[in-house]
């Protein structure tokens, strides 16, 4: 086969329908090559021959990811106390407003420092990850070491994505799709695992880059509408920001993680670094796993479509659509009382 159509340069707005053919032709193809047909065994034990050529054994992706995650919970309980859950009240806001606050305050905050690490890492260090897909792959071998920005960025975001298996379960709202949710954090945090071991780091970062920047845009919507309703009285502006802002996620959402996300990533991942490195390692597994993480993204994009219907159609006021009817809601943050929603109750 000879090379894909964007092996050299990737423009920033790929054909859709290029990158669709050549992950049909070349990346299924890779796939259907690699998969066990023969017999599983010697599958395995190439897998095991290259884990132990290419993973660095390194105890910091088990020791610092665990006291990070610990460093966030202390933080948002500390920050919950002392400021997050203030601020509602400074404002007059009502109940529910003040319930939802600072779980989106604490998740935009930190949502926004991770993805401006990311884009200085992308786009502002030597190699031009996001329009040369070649040099996601051209410097790597077996146990390349990792340069301390990046290796930080992996410690924290690992150590984040710990801290949201912990606050899903314990912090934050139940929605209707909390097991997709905890999938992805534990498909998340085992593609950054993988990737940090096995040196897979610049197709990492773009990955991170990709997913971040729609919390950001989602936190800050929700932020604002929030103050909607303030000492009992309703205020426009709020909601109509509130509006303009999902709206403008809604195009993220689109833009990053349903175009960019398979034209970029996937592409590179699963088309590029194969014409680099025909033999690399994880190329199964790791390419299952972001897959994956693109089809999570598709299902959640049917909420988005739901509710921005509902805003542009029939003029609803913008909600969390995964806290509708029929489910059980919770929210615990700084140690509250749980309250739950049943058969379409209000949440109070």
């Amino acid at each position: 086969m000879g090379h894909p159509t964007y092996f050299n340069d990737s423009p920033l707005f790929p054909n859709p329908l290029v990158c669709a053919k050549d992950i049909v032709e070349y990346g299924f193809h890779e796939i259907n090559v690699r998969l066990p047909w023969n017999g599983i065994g010697p599958w395995v034990q190439e897998t095991l021959d290259w884990i132990q050529l290419s993973i660095r054994p390194d105890l910091n992706v088990l020791i610092w990811p665990m006291v990070i995650c610990l460093v966030f919970t202390v933080v948002r309980v500390f920050l919950n106390r002392v400021l997050f859950t203030k601020i509602p009240v400074w404002f007059k806001l009502n109940e529910t407003s003040s319930e939802k606050f600072p779980e989106s305050l604490w998740k935009f905050i930190v949502y926004s420092i991770t993805w401006g690490w990311s884009i200085y890492l992308v786009f502002f260090k030597e190699e031009p990850l996001f329009f040369n897909l070649q040099s996601q792959w051209m410097k790597w071998y077996p146990g390349e070491p990792i340069e301390p920005g990046v290796h930080w960025l992996y410690m924290v975001q690992m150590g984040f994505y710990l801290h949201c298996i912990y606050a899903t379960l314990y912090l934050e709202t139940i929605r209707k799709d909390f097991v997709v949710l905890m999938l992805h954090h534990v498909l998340t945090l085992g593609l950054l695992s993988i990737s940090y071991l096995i040196s897979y780091h610049r197709i990492g970062l773009m990955v991170l880059f990709l997913q971040d920047i729609g919390d950001i845009t989602l936190e800050l919507s929700k932020l604002i509408f929030y103050f909607k309703e303030q000492n009992g009285v309703e205020c426009r502006w709020p909601e109509i920001g509130a509006n303009v802002g999902f709206v403008v996620f809604t195009f993220q959402y689109v833009l990053f993680r349903l175009y960019w996300l398979p034209s970029k990533a996937l592409y590179s991942s699963l088309i590029v670094s194969m014409h680099v490195y025909p033999d690399g390692p994880m190329y199964l597994l790791f390419n299952a796993m972001l897959i994956s993480l693109y089809l999570m993204h598709v299902y959640w994009f049917k909420f988005i479509v739901q509710l921005l219907i509902k805003i542009l159609v029939y003029g609803e006021k913008v909600s969390d659509n995964r806290e509708e009817d029929g489910d059980q809601i919770k929210t615990k943050e700084d140690g509250d009382q749980i309250k739950t929603k049943e058969d379409g109750d209000q949440i109070k």
